[in-house]
């Protein structure tokens, strides 16, 4: 091996343990400060923290949901990394899982629902709706100069008031019933365990992990869009169409949102679409994306630990007087840590004090030779 390559790989080595530092010291300052916060809020600390810590894992429905959380912030944690690396602070995700949510929709009520082709032609359609929604605000940008944040907040408004609309006039159940009418068996995601939520959009969610990773790190479209994202101005003088790669990033990242929209309403979760149905789950893959730095093999990892802290949340609001808004807490302080440039305490003397025991013993110091 080379020495180029025997560098490159100390170095990749070398920022896997920093940034895994990081997070994993992030997250157990947020579980402190969480500690505190039940300690002073709740009347027994002690079974609310034990629900925290243990409950998502205690049975087989929990667990359950605890992976169906997963798979969904895995999707929207690829789809916020996309747009990351391109350097596009791009918020459509959660307008993109609607209108993938409302097309997935249609295919499910169409004549289609009933036969094998309703799960395929349902994600398709959900994917093709989802990158429609993407690409908008990405052509905004590269041909109008407008803002992506504010192009892709507004679109999601648009897609949620349009989803409650067509869910309330068009695809009800019946009046006075805010949601559609169920979908077809054929048409709903076929558990993988029986009695568990868990189902084909975990397996969508890996399958697109490794998408995402080959498309960024063995493409040249994946080095187009890092090279964008480092420095637009040096990649427009190297020839490469910066407009042309964030537009389509953005697309790419759409027809992930989309699918993600298919995943919510064609699985076990629902098997119908609902009025506000995504709960905010969406805006949580930002949190994702920040701790995994945007790259693809560390959003399922991210996703499951974040996704367990928020099943824990949930089931501790449920369960005993704590309040869910904890979660809200842990979510901020993990995310001004990770984002920061925040390192562990005391880590500059403990690295002093470990350099001086590796000297050698024949060197003095400033490493000359005694």
């Amino acid at each position: 091996m080379s020495t180029t390559a025997i560098l490159a790989r100390q170095s990749r080595w070398s920022t896997f343990r920093k940034e895994t530092l990081r997070a994993v010291t992030a997250i157990a300052v947020a579980l402190l400060v969480t500690i505190i916060v039940v300690l002073l809020t709740s009347k027994a600390p002690l079974e609310a923290l034990n629900t925290l810590l243990t409950a998502p894992a205690s049975k087989p429905r929990t667990i359950g949901l605890w992976f169906d959380d997963v798979a969904k912030l895995t999707v929207t944690g690829l789809a916020f990394s996309l747009v990351f690396q391109a350097r596009q602070f791009a918020l459509g995700v959660q307008g993109q899982i609607y209108v993938g949510a409302l097309a997935s929709s249609y295919v499910a009520l169409s004549p289609i629902g009933p036969t094998f082709a309703a799960i395929p032609l349902g994600i398709a359609a959900a994917m093709l709706a989802g990158a429609a929604w993407g690409f908008i605000p990405g052509l905004a940008k590269a041909k109008l100069g407008a803002n992506e944040i504010v192009s892709s907040l507004m679109l999601n408004y648009i897609a949620i008031e349009l989803c409650n609309f067509l869910v309330r006039v068009q695809l009800r159940e019946r009046p006075g019933v805010l949601t559609s009418l169920k979908f077809p068996d054929a048409a709903v995601f076929s558990p993988l365990i029986p009695g568990t939520r868990i189902d084909l959009g975990l397996i969508l969610a890996l399958v697109a992990t490794v998408l995402v990773w080959f498309a960024l790190y063995r493409t040249s479209w994946g080095l187009k869009l890092r090279l964008v994202g480092h420095n637009a101005r040096f990649a427009e003088y190297a020839g490469i169409k910066s407009s042309l790669i964030m537009v389509s990033a953005m697309t790419a990242a759409g027809a992930l949102g989309g699918m993600l929209g298919a995943m919510f309403v064609q699985g076990q979760t629902y098997g119908k679409i609902t009025v506000l149905f995504e709960g905010g789950l969406a805006f949580e893959g930002i949190l994702v994306a920040i701790v995994a730095r945007s790259r693809p093999l560390a959003v399922p990892v991210v996703a499951i630990f974040y996704g367990y802290l928020r099943q824990g949340a949930q089931l501790m609001n449920i369960r005993t007087d704590v309040p869910a808004e904890v979660i809200g807490v842990v979510t901020a302080i993990i995310i001004l840590l990770v984002s920061s440039s925040f390192s562990v305490p005391g880590k500059k003397w403990l690295s002093a004090q470990f350099g001086r025991r590796a000297q050698p013993a024949g060197l003095s110091a400033d490493g000359a030779a005694k």
